[in-house]
């Protein structure tokens, strides 16, 4: 379906907020914890203060982002409740994070020692064994005496799961160290988490009253559920041709024509985030799945499909008919890395029930 807006370059991401509300409500009825929205990396391609938005009217006030300039466009774009920044932040920002009301995490002990804490929300983020950031559990006592001593505000006990995708039992591992050291440090935290998306659904956590659910809302978990990816990526034909046999197609002359089918060009590359390593996969043209003929080009892409189809003709490279769990086995990679990698130069277009109610172009923004 095209919707008959004007854009740019006939290139966009399309986001259907029905079914994000689905999803925020499949993780508020699962497990009767409250949610940490997850807005890192832009809302995961969605746009992190729309997607907030969204979380909002769900009841969600309380989100996670990876770094301050992420917590800041937050709240430049006046969303409320509690932002709490998962990544390092310098220590010479302390006063930035007073002044808009953000938690941060311990990175380090060394960290806590070099940072003026006075008044700062923290939340003791525990390294139970993805050793990323975050002090050891040994380390969990002296750090909330030096939190103590330096006039932090600690409202939250925190820890990441590295392998829930894919090794139930190093989770519950993880799990334990957790729990057993939360309780050993018999302090009253306000906030409890150590589940993303995936340790949500196979964790039997007890000790937890929140989760940080991320690409989980926008459809995607390495788990069978009821979740509804809500997220596309489309473009417009732009120009048909008809190739005689022997004519080759794109850089690299990687395609050649067998003198059948049609050659449709779309405003669409790898400088929008869909990869050079997609050619010679598939895209999907209005009921048959056509191949990425030749080289990905930086801003445009050519498609061989058997049928005829019109310029304007709607091509999904992600979406109902190619799903981004899909497009990411075939590049050995992860789903994250799919949407996350989708370029600020594609218009963001919303739909709930079926119509349009808002398009964004994130270029233009002051």
């Amino acid at each position: 379906m095209s919707y008959n807006i004007v854009m740019y370059r006939n290139s966009y991401v399309e986001v259907e907020l029905d079914k994000l509300k689905h999803n925020i409500q499949y993780f508020q009825n699962k497990s009767g914890k409250k949610m940490i929205g997850v807005l890192k990396a832009n809302g995961y391609g969605m746009v992190d203060y729309v997607e907030a938005g969204v979380l909002l009217e769900q009841g969600v006030d309380f989100f996670a982002v990876s770094s301050l300039d992420e917590a800041l466009k937050l709240r430049k774009h006046d969303i409320p409740g509690q932002i709490l920044i998962l990544g390092y932040v310098p220590p010479e920002a302390m006063d930035i994070v007073r002044e808009n009301d953000c938690s941060i995490v311990t990175v380090s002990m060394d960290y806590l020692s070099s940072c003026d804490l006075k008044g700062v929300k923290v939340h003791l983020k525990l390294d139970t064994g993805m050793n990323r950031i975050g002090v050891k559990p040994a380390q969990a006592r002296e750090a909330m005496d030096l939190l103590k001593e330096k006039g932090a505000l600690v409202e939250g006990v925190m820890s990441h799961l590295s392998s829930s995708d894919v090794d139930k039992e190093y989770t519950e591992k993880q799990y334990e160290i957790f729990r057993n050291t939360v309780k050993q440090l018999d302090h009253e935290f306000k906030y409890i988490h150590i589940s993303a998306t995936d340790g949500s659904i196979i964790l039997n956590d007890d000790i937890c009253n929140y989760e940080r659910i991320g690409l989980g809302l926008l459809g995607y978990s390495s788990y069978h559920t009821d979740l509804l990816p809500c997220v596309s990526l489309k473009s417009e034909v732009i120009n048909v041709k008809k190739l005689e046999e022997g004519e080759t197609v794109s850089y690299g002359r990687h395609f050649t024509s067998d003198g059948t089918g049609y050659i449709l060009t779309i405003p669409l590359g790898y400088a929008d985030g869909f990869y050079r390593s997609n050619t010679g996969k598939t895209a999907y043209v209005d009921g048959e799945y056509g191949i990425i003929a030749g080289s990905v080009c930086m801003d445009q892409m050519m498609i061989h499909t058997r049928e005829y189809h019109e310029v304007g003709t709607v091509v999904e490279l992600i979406g109902e008919h190619i799903s981004a769990k899909d497009r990411a086995k075939e590049l050995n990679t992860i789903t994250y890395e799919i949407m996350t990698g989708l370029s600020e130069r594609l218009t963001r277009v919303y739909v709930k029930d079926g119509q349009v109610v808002r398009r964004l172009d994130l270029r233009f923004e002051e």
